[in-house]
């Protein structure tokens, strides 16, 4: 029997096949780059984060919670933004491996830090973002919100999520009543979450570690640097309940 494995694996795929250069400066190749990906690790998911994206439209605002989400919702309100998630996602949706794509936006606290005002501007703007994405590529997305209070701040996002018929993957939480999979945060491995999902972190990923016998979906979080040699072998045990 086998485990399900859902790759966390980003910065390892674009070192290894972009030499480190941004997918998201070519969203009409991300699909390409994910195909790519897919192949190369037998992936039975892969997340494709947008935060990198988002993250190009946050930088002048430092490190303030307030200005950072007020220039995520300004981006959003500008339309580039969005114009080019929604080329990323219909290259998505042609793929061969389109399917096996999860798009994972950052919660409102990864955007907004503890800021009440930067939280709720967060929420707003990500579920701008998350309209743009989900009526293309809608069978599972992503949402990295470790923080409680953020966490409270999601709701709206839940119902569009809902309405355009997606599942949503939590990731950072152990347990949300709307979420269809809920991966808990870990430096190594993580507790059991709801569905029977669990976390091996990048600490752990290079070591012989194992996750729990009643794990069924287990997030893989592979680090950069990590020898392309060692990498198949080690997802061959990992997705292996026998090892």
């Amino acid at each position: 029997m086998a485990r399900t494995l859902w790759l966390d694996a980003y910065d390892y795929v674009v070192a290894l096949l972009r030499s480190g250069e941004d997918p998201w400066l070519e969203p009409d190749s991300i699909g390409i780059f994910c195909d790519e990906a897919i192949k190369l690790l037998g992936a039975d998911y892969l997340l494709l984060p947008l935060a990198p994206l988002l993250e190009r439209y946050l930088r002048e605002a430092g490190e303030d919670g307030e200005a950072r989400a007020e220039a995520l919702d300004d981006a959003v309100g500008e339309g580039e933004l969005l114009e080019t998630i929604g080329r990323a996602m219909t290259a998505l949706a042609v793929s061969s491996g389109g399917a096996k794509v999860v798009p994972v936006l950052p919660g409102p606290a990864v955007i907004g830090g503890d800021d009440t005002d930067a939280l709720d501007i967060a929420s707003m703007a990500l579920g701008d973002i998350l309209r743009a994405v989900a009526p293309i590529q809608s069978g599972i997305v992503g949402l990295d919100e470790p923080d409680e209070a953020g966490l409270e701040e999601t709701g709206s996002l839940f119902r569009i999520a809902e309405h355009a018929g997606c599942a949503i993957m939590l990731l950072g939480q152990a347990e949300h009543e709307s979420a269809t999979y809920c991966f808990p945060a870990a430096t190594d491995v993580s507790r059991l979450g709801k569905a029977g999902c669990q976390t091996l972190g990048s600490q752990c990923f290079s070591g012989d570690a194992m996750p729990d016998s009643m794990a069924e979906q287990v997030r893989v979080q592979i680090p950069a640097d990590t020898p392309p040699e060692f990498v198949l072998e080690r997802l061959v045990s990992l997705r292996s309940k026998e090892a």
